[in-house]
């Protein structure tokens, strides 16, 4: 870890956030102990170049209950960590890139969490964990056959066609595993009760090979058959022969990793599948939430305006029944008026009150206001000389003691009404 941090301690001199690229790399080299930092010149799409530094080596993912070493390059730009980091699968001799959703033919990884990329919600510890849950569900390598200039290699898959059964052939073509002629089947012997065997084949580069001979059964001439499958070895043109089945185990694929293999293709054809369903309808599904969401709030307002409705309509009922009453009264008041047109109209009669108290107040107040007037005509006389003044203080002292008694009723009459006091 020392050597790592005079590494960085050189090579960030470039970097704008060098504290924390520094933090940051160390804590990832401390988590994944095969990675290790370099200095790399990357090439831009536009043809530009930079040195920049790049964690290379191997993270541990665990696919299919195993776990494996996958090569990665990750490289920091200068604006790390407000940068995104480019992340790269680097595949050894013996592998080669598997392309998918997450990983284009170069071997560039796309991920939401690089998309997704924010400072300090992100960092590199991070970023590999996901690129091992990723590419635990998805390797994103495959190995390679190795290719032996020495080995016969048997084509994938072969096409057999069908001969009868019966004794001295057998399942599957020979398995040629090896140029000495010790491990090759010179020679075949003959099956009782057929009568034929199987001669050796010229020499080829030291290997013995089993050629097809003449016989006679009681099964077709097998030249009206199809001819089997050929192939070439060291420039020289062998046919497949069958073998025992016990050859068949030996540099061949089992059943059970066709069977692997058939149902990892099956499986990764139903990802993409529904990757591309899920693209196709996340919009509309997201458009119908919404609507849905728009209509949920639309049936509440609708409820709510419903409640008010039903109020205001109970409250306009009782309002026009006060409204019918009020007119019943003024259509009997109308009557009682057309009846008494032609009568005499008694003012003391058409002026009246609802309440006795108001009673009370109108004609206490109505004397009051006729006291006021007397006093100003008994003023007015004895200016003119008409009265003397003895009789003017007498007449004046006791209308004065009545409009006095009458102005407090008035008072506590319009105290106990509720109306405004003078």
């Amino acid at each position: 870890m020392i050597a790592y941090d005079r590494f960085l301690t050189e090579n960030l001199s470039k970097y704008k956030f060098a504290p924390r690229v520094r933090e940051d790399v160390i804590n990832a080299l401390a988590n994944y102990k095969e990675l290790r930092p370099k200095m790399e010149n990357f090439t831009f799409n536009d043809g530009t170049s930079q040195d920049l530094v790049c964690l290379e080596g191997t993270i541990p993912v665990d696919y299919h209950k195993s776990t494996y070493n996958i090569p990665i390059a990750i490289f920091l730009y200068e604006t790390h960590p407000h940068t995104p980091p480019m992340v790269y699968v680097r595949p050894t001799s013996t592998m080669q890139i598997k392309a998918s959703d997450f990983v284009d033919n170069n071997g560039l990884v796309h991920l939401p969490y690089i998309s997704d990329w924010k400072h300090p919600g992100s960092d590199l510890i991070g970023l590999l964990a996901v690129l091992q849950v990723v590419f635990g569900e998805r390797s994103p390598v495959f190995a390679k056959f190795p290719v032996h200039t020495e080995t016969i290699p048997k084509p994938t898959p072969p096409v057999y066609v069908p001969y009868p059964q019966g004794a001295g052939f057998y399942a599957q073509p020979p398995i040629l595993t090896s140029t000495d002629p010790g491990s090759l089947p010179g020679y075949i012997p003959p099956v009782p009760g057929v009568g034929w065997q199987i001669p050796t084949i010229p020499n080829m580069g030291g290997m013995q090979m089993p050629q097809l001979p003449n016989y006679s059964s009681p099964f077709p001439d097998p030249s009206g058959m199809p001819s089997l499958p050929t192939m070439s070895v060291a420039g020289q043109t062998m046919s497949y022969f069958p073998t025992p089945s016990s050859d068949n185990q030996r540099g061949s694929l089992t059943e059970d990793h066709l069977r692997l293999s058939l149902r990892s293709a099956v499986m990764d054809k139903i990802r993409r599948v529904q990757n591309e369903l899920i693209c196709q309808h996340g919009d509309e599904l997201k458009a119908i939430q919404q609507a849905q969401s728009d209509l949920e709030c639309g049936g509440q307002k609708l409820k709510s305006m419903f409640a008010r409705m039903d109020v205001e309509q109970s409250e306009a009922t009782q309002a026009l029944d006060s409204l019918n009453k009020k007119n019943a009264e003024l259509s009997d008041l109308v009557k009682r008026l057309n009846a008494t047109e032609n009568e005499p109209l008694n003012v003391d009669e058409a002026v009246d009150t609802t309440y006795p108290l108001y009673r009370q107040l109108v004609s206490s107040f109505a004397e009051e206001q006729a006291i006021e007037d007397a006093i100003f005509y008994l003023v007015t006389a004895l200016g003119k000389g008409v009265l003397d003044v003895d009789v003017f203080l007498k007449a004046i002292r006791e209308l004065s003691r009545k409009q006095f008694m009458l102005r407090a009723t008035v008072q506590q009459c319009r105290e106990k009404a509720g109306l405004p006091l003078w």
